[in-house]
């Protein structure tokens, strides 16, 4: 790793209207102070003036810089055109929110409360800034697939044409096994594919195979594998996909629908029908055949659930002319043309029954099936005598999904998902990173939707794999082997499950980790830190956020607050809503961290400390963490450190966490304002004369060197 050697600070002064002003000039007198080069451009946010920034970096020989202004010069500015056409990269700068956005096109820009300090944060956070080197790092060309049918041979087909080899681990002995529920359509091309796949030469099937273990971490996996012959053997993969989903169970809920000769599941029925002969046999009887359909009385059907008994609907009616009844209670119809699929079996003469608060009950006989009802249109009780009833699934994981679920590092849902309950881990990702889920396994059981997963996990593996070579960052995560206890919390905690161990101590895979910085804020040994977002400079940003007792005075005007955001929720939401032109609550410092999971204990009691009134934490929301488990672990913290407060004699209250999604700019300022009203309500912090006199008398105490010792 290596730092800047040096940057320097743009402040923007907006239009030509008006004089230079006292708090600009402090600005000035801020940067000036830690012996940053300073200069001064007008009109940032102009093709001109981001021209003339560009040009002065490269005259500079800047390797990083702050630029100081409103927020129409931010990202979305020219800035990042004029750097790229004068050969330098748009991420060397840092935006710095400091100013109102003018009024009119020569208005001068006015620096808000508190942008000699917010600046001074910046200051600090600049020289703590690390580029990391990069080098290339070698991974598996082999990807591992667990599953049999259509998802899975598409993805082996994919990653063949891709030039990769495939190891293709199938539960069962076919390649193409039956699946009734996705349709002829299906079935057609998944016997396509299963031709075609036989005579590939990067294609390595195990059938009947189990995975017993897998070791590593992504773009270097050891799977240790058993084939039929019971051999157990091993390979390295770059990634795994996994297709195969959980074992089903007939949805039946509690109507008495018991799996045997007369009541089976609605793909049996789909099989059956493909031979009309098949049918005949299985349900003996002169005259026309009474057939019960059941789908959603347990659980919430699927879309592709409903389709699939509207077809082996039609199918019965028109080719073997039975008498169909299809029992319904939750079923889902957001599929394309299923409102015109049910319209069309009910012309057929299917009766649909649908059930609110009420569930059939059943009798099954050796003969056929008895199914009595409160019919809730009309009002009263009516009975059927069914020779056959066809019950849609849902899963049913068992122990051994819940074993697969253990091998592949996961964690097995209730409905059988092996995917984090996490919006930002759709379409296809996984709590390991190189573990791609597609399919029921994903808890996608409709078609379309795995079909468009299946491209996504594709393109998911040429992004992390390549040709076989990487580029990574080294050393974005450091650990201090002096200080490391080898308690592995950090392998524990890590959401991507990114740290292994490597001569007995954690090392973080540079392909997996975020770094968020979760494993930093969990170890108890503070041996992990994330480079440019240490522990150091984290409490330097802290201290220059506390305002300055003026002129000897030990009291400050107004209550502070401290605002720790997360730069995935948080940052964006403040940025937009500053673009939008909401004003800076007063007295409010901002701490940008990489995850709400960064946010340690020791920085928020250090800001107490220091005389802030309030802490604010805001993170992403818990289903929609961006490191999938950053606002878990902070929630988790917030609740012990209320606790500590509690003990300490300080109002819990002063500590308050709160979601944020990245499009709330309407209601982030909102609510800031809120803490910060809450925190005024508070009084001061009873820690803020003691860190004010503290702060005085530093002015007039001489440090002394501490391993100075006198002789006695």
């Amino acid at each position: 790793m290596k730092s800047p050697n040096r940057y320097g600070v743009f402040l923007c002064q907006g239009g030509h209207g008006g004089q230079e002003s006292l708090d600009f000039k402090r600005l000035r007198w801020t940067a000036e102070a830690q012996g940053v080069p300073v200069f001064e451009v007008t009109q940032a946010c102009a093709q001109e003036g981001a021209a003339a920034v560009a040009r002065l970096t490269g005259e500079g020989g800047f390797d990083s810089f702050i630029l100081g202004a409103c927020p129409l010069a931010g990202p979305g500015g020219p800035l990042a055109g004029e750097l790229w056409r004068a050969g330098l990269k748009p991420e060397m700068v840092q935006h710095l929110d400091l100013c109102q956005k003018p009024l009119g096109q020569t208005g001068q820009c006015l620096v808000m409360d508190g942008g000699a300090l917010a600046l001074d944060q910046a200051l600090v956070a600049q020289a703590a800034r690390f580029q990391p080197e990069s080098r290339e790092m070698e991974v598996s060309r082999r990807v591992l697939v667990l599953g049999s049918g259509l998802l899975a041979l598409k993805a082996a087909r994919g990653l063949l044409l891709g030039g990769y080899k495939v190891l293709l681990i199938t539960p069962g002995r076919r390649l193409a096994p039956p699946e009734p529920l996705l349709g002829l359509e299906a079935k057609l091309e998944a016997t396509a594919l299963a031709r075609e796949l036989e005579a590939a030469e990067r294609l390595e099937v195990v059938s009947r195979g189990e995975l017993l273990r897998l070791a590593g971490s992504s773009g270097g996996f050891t799977a240790t594998v058993l084939d039929r012959q019971r051999r157990r053997w091993t390979r390295r993969a770059g990634a795994v996909l996994v297709t195969q989903g959980p074992p089903t169970r007939l949805n039946s809920g509690d109507t008495g629908l018991e799996a045997g000769p007369r009541v089976v599941s609605l793909s049996d029925l789909l099989i059956w029908l493909s031979s009309p002969e098949h049918f005949r046999k299985k349900v003996p009887r002169q005259g026309q055949p009474r057939v019960g359909l059941a789908v959603g009385l347990g659980q919430e059907a699927s879309p592709m659930s409903l389709r699939a008994a509207c077809l082996a609907a039609r199918g019965l009616v028109s080719e073997l002319g039975a008498e169909v009844t299809l029992f319904t209670s939750q079923a889902k119809m957001a599929a394309p043309d299923l409102e015109e699929l049910t319209q069309e079996v009910r012309g057929l003469g299917v009766v649909f029954v649908k059930f609110d608060s009420h569930r059939p009950q059943a009798s099954p006989r050796p003969d056929g099936v008895g199914v009595s009802y409160f019919e809730e249109i009309l009002g009263r009780e009516l009975s059927q005598d069914l020779d056959l009833v066809a019950v849609d699934e849902v899963p049913g994981p068992g122990q051994a999904w819940r074993g697969l679920a253990r091998v592949l590092g996961l964690a097995a849902s209730g409905d059988g998902s092996l995917q984090p309950d996490q919006v930002n881990a759709l379409p296809t990702a996984s709590a390991r990173a190189g573990v791609f889920l597609l399919g029921p396994a994903s808890g996608a059981w409709d078609l379309p939707a795995a079909l468009d997963q299946v491209g996504q996990a594709l393109a998911g593996v040429r992004a992390l794999l390549g040709q076989g070579k990487a580029r990574v960052e080294e050393g974005r995560v450091r650990v201090d082997r002096r200080r490391c206890a080898i308690c592995l919390t950090c392998v524990r905690v890590c959401p991507r499950q990114a740290m292994g161990r490597q001569d007995r101590r954690p090392e973080a895979n540079p392909l997996a980790c975020t770094a968020c910085g979760t494993c930093a804020s969990e170890c108890p040994m503070e041996a992990i830190q994330i480079a440019g977002q240490d522990d150091q400079r984290f409490a330097r940003e802290i201290g220059a956020a506390v305002s300055k007792s003026p002129s000897g005075l030990l009291t400050a005007p107004e209550r502070e607050m401290l605002v720790f955001a997360c730069a995935n929720s948080a940052g964006p939401a403040l940025a937009a809503a500053r673009l939008a032109g909401r004003p800076w609550p007063s007295g409010v410092r901002l701490v940008q961290v990489p995850c709400a999971g960064k946010v340690d204990p020791a920085y928020v009691l250090w800001a107490f400390q220091q005389g802030l009134d309030g802490v604010l934490v805001l993170g992403c929301y818990e289903d929609a963490c961006h490191s999938l488990t950053g606002s878990t672990w902070a929630a988790y913290r917030a609740g012990h450190l209320r606790r500590l407060l509690t003990e300490a004699g300080c109002d819990p209250r002063r500590l308050i966490s709160a979601g944020v999604a990245p499009g709330m700019h309407a209601q982030v300022m909102d609510m800031m304002e809120q803490a910060r009203q809450r925190v005024e309500g508070l009084g001061a912090n009873p820690l803020k004369t003691q860190a004010r006199v503290r702060e005085f008398l530093s002015r007039f105490t001489v440090r002394i060197d501490e391993t100075y010792a006198i002789a006695g």
